[in-house]
């Protein structure tokens, strides 16, 4: 199985439930923050993915919040930073993996008990072998991600840039080329070989339904070098 374990667990609005991170090289990103200067304490662990399928916390992976505060996970891979109110853009950056660049809405209250995740670079080139393409580290990755319970297979999504090619998972948790959810797998549609942008302009769809809505509405997702860029859907 080569699923690479990735998981979207947005920053909670109004509680201190979960949150959202991301990336590896590089720096940037936008997110428009709705809480002025006010700032909030988020924290969390930081998570490896595995060939195995089983995830392990990581030593010393930077998480930062972007264009603001960065900190870097101790021996239990945990972490906490000061990060804007309002819907604000996380980096995580590890040695010798892609990193992951999310969005997530912190609450006033902060947020605890967050997961962000790297993937090493060995789990990157399985994948690619498995598929047989090449996965180019100076352009980025984006994922589109539908949520795990609305998800029925069928959804597709599409990027407003260039990009080199799509995969899905099947239930076993194996990759393959294409670009439309296979029901009962990981909900989540990759892009890779994304051009280096501002904005990579996601759009999201369900058969027979029509559009999905793309969280935090009016935000601009960059894609980076090596970099995961996650971005949510909702379908109807």
């Amino acid at each position: 199985m080569l699923s690479m374990g990735l998981t979207v667990s947005a920053v909670g609005c109004g509680d201190s439930s979960s949150n959202g991170s991301g990336g590896s090289s590089g720096s940037g990103g936008s997110a428009g923050t709705g809480g002025g200067n006010a700032t909030a304490t988020v924290s969390g662990t930081v998570y490896r993915a595995s060939l195995e399928g089983e995830s392990t916390t990581l030593e010393g992976a930077t998480v930062s919040v972007v264009g603001g505060e960065s900190t870097t996970s101790d021996a239990s891979g945990a972490f906490t930073l000061e990060a804007p109110v309002g819907i604000t853009m996380f980096l995580t950056t590890a040695p010798d993996s892609w990193g992951e660049l999310q969005t997530g809405d912190v609450p006033p209250g902060g947020a605890a008990g967050a997961e962000v995740e790297v993937v090493p670079d060995a789990l990157i080139a399985a994948v690619a072998e498995a598929l047989s393409e090449t996965i180019d580290p100076a352009r980025g990755i984006v994922a589109v991600e539908f949520d795990q319970e609305e998800a029925a297979g069928g959804e597709s999504a599409d990027l407003g840039v260039d990009y080199g090619f799509t995969l899905v998972f099947d239930a076993a948790g194996d990759p393959q080329l294409g670009n439309e959810l296979v029901a009962g797998a990981d909900p989540i549609i990759i892009f890779a070989n994304v051009e280096i942008t501002s904005d990579v302009m996601p759009s999201a769809s369900r058969s027979g339904v029509g559009d999905c809505t793309i969280s935090y509405e009016g935000t601009s997702y960059p894609s980076q070098a090596k970099v995961f860029t996650v971005v949510e859907a909702r379908c109807p």
